[in-house]
């Protein structure tokens, strides 16, 4: 079941070589500030709705929340706060389930959440969790093609391992919530075709650029009060 409500907007939101490394070069980003839901001055949203229940893909599960005997995670929340300002989606694709949670996995970090397809009929299609600006859109080692949105307050999400980019997804390009992104692929380190999704935290200006944000459990967010007021 996708929940049908419209989600338009959540925010108010070189040189020559020597023997030591040249310090990197620091980017100013501009504050990105959006409205509530429905502000005209959000940029446009697109067909993305997110679905009410997540489920864990079938076999064994790292890193799983708990759920029920038919898979169903429970106390799922499908919309979300993250630092009590920015609304997004939890889970920005359809019809997937959840193969690796975030959290701890063969002695490392994983910063995120894993979805597939589901079985028949799971979508591929991935979607921006929330208005953003596209901070990177390229190949990175591990992560394969993948896209980092900045959504403002210091927030931001990665989609990584994507099939590829849609035309659109360019650096500097202001994106709605629930627009396209890409498709799920199999790109850097993937064994089978999924979406692995971050959600960041942080100053991106650091000497490790995105690498150096704060990776958090995508899943452990409190839901967002606009969904009790009938958003």
């Amino acid at each position: 079941m996708r929940l049908q409500f419209l989600l338009a907007g959540c925010f108010t939101l070189a040189a020559c070589a020597t023997s030591t490394p040249a310090p990197r070069e620091y980017v100013y980003y501009e504050p990105v500030e959006y409205g509530p839901p429905g502000d005209p001055a959000n940029p446009t949203q697109g067909p993305f709705q997110p679905n009410a229940e997540l489920f864990v893909c079938s076999g064994r599960i790292s890193n799983a929340p708990p759920f029920e005997g038919d898979g169903r995670i429970s106390m799922f929340n499908p919309i979300i706060v993250v630092n009590n300002q920015i609304v997004m989606s939890s889970v920005p694709s359809n019809d997937v389930c959840l193969t690796s949670g975030y959290g701890r996995r063969r002695n490392r970090l994983h910063k995120g959440s894993d979805y597939a397809p589901r079985p028949h009929g799971g979508s591929r299609w991935v979607y921006s969790a929330a208005p953003g600006i596209v901070r990177e859109a390229k190949l990175s080692n591990g992560y394969g093609y993948q896209v980092l949105l900045d959504h403002g307050y210091g927030v931001y999400t990665r989609y990584a391992h994507l099939q590829s980019f849609e035309p659109w997804v360019q650096v500097g390009a202001e994106i709605g919530f629930g627009h396209v992104i890409g498709q799920m692929g199999k790109s850097g380190n993937a064994d089978g075709v999924h979406l692995h999704f971050e959600i960041l935290t942080g100053n991106l200006n650091n000497p490790k650029g995105s690498f150096g944000l704060t990776p958090n459990d995508p899943l452990a967010y409190p839901a967002w009060a606009g969904l009790d007021h009938g958003y």
